[in-house]
């Protein structure tokens, strides 16, 4: 399922308003975020503090698959690998925020809400998500085999381009 929730345009130069209409198809909501985070190292992982759950957030390296899906690795030891062991529903923020100070308005983000699952070494797609998190990222391939990889499985990607208003939903089932 695809949505776009319809937000107010700021004013333009002539004071007037006007409300987006331009709705992109899931396909199109998916390439532009997997082109997005491709320029991307990290990710800010947001998941629930096993302790108190409170919220709790961390940057880790990350692979956007085409199909929502996000793949990142840690090992036994940091907080949020527990959080995740006590509550896999997590929040994942990819943005490049590095173009703020040149140009706001190009400020793209992504935000995907879903469940993480620790992906065994045993399962036979493992070597073939490791090469993938590999091809982005060397230095995350090698800390996820020897640690754990872990595959978000989208419940809700949003996609927001820039100044644009609307915010781009895919809803997954």
């Amino acid at each position: 399922m695809v949505r776009r929730c319809d937000a107010v345009q700021p004013p333009s130069a002539s004071g007037v308003r006007g409300v987006e209409s331009r709705t992109m198809e899931r396909d199109e909501i998916l390439s532009t975020a997997a082109a997005i985070a491709a320029d991307q190292p990290g990710g800010t992982l947001a998941t629930t503090h096993a302790e108190d759950g409170t919220p709790y957030v961390t940057f880790v390296l990350f692979h956007l698959r085409p199909t929502g899906e996000v793949l990142f690795g840690s090992n036994s030891r940091p907080q949020h690998t527990r959080n995740m062991a006590a509550t896999p529903e997590v929040s994942f923020l990819i943005d490049n925020r590095e173009v703020i100070r040149g140009d706001w308005t190009a400020f793209n983000r992504i935000v995907i809400e879903g469940r993480a699952e620790e992906v065994s070494k045993d399962e036979p797609g493992y070597p073939g998500l490791l090469a993938e998190l590999a091809e982005k990222s060397r230095i995350a391939a090698v800390f996820t085999d020897s640690g754990i990889l872990f595959r978000l499985v989208p419940r809700r990607l949003v996609l927001m381009k820039g100044f644009e208003p609307a915010r781009n939903v895919v809803e997954f089932r």
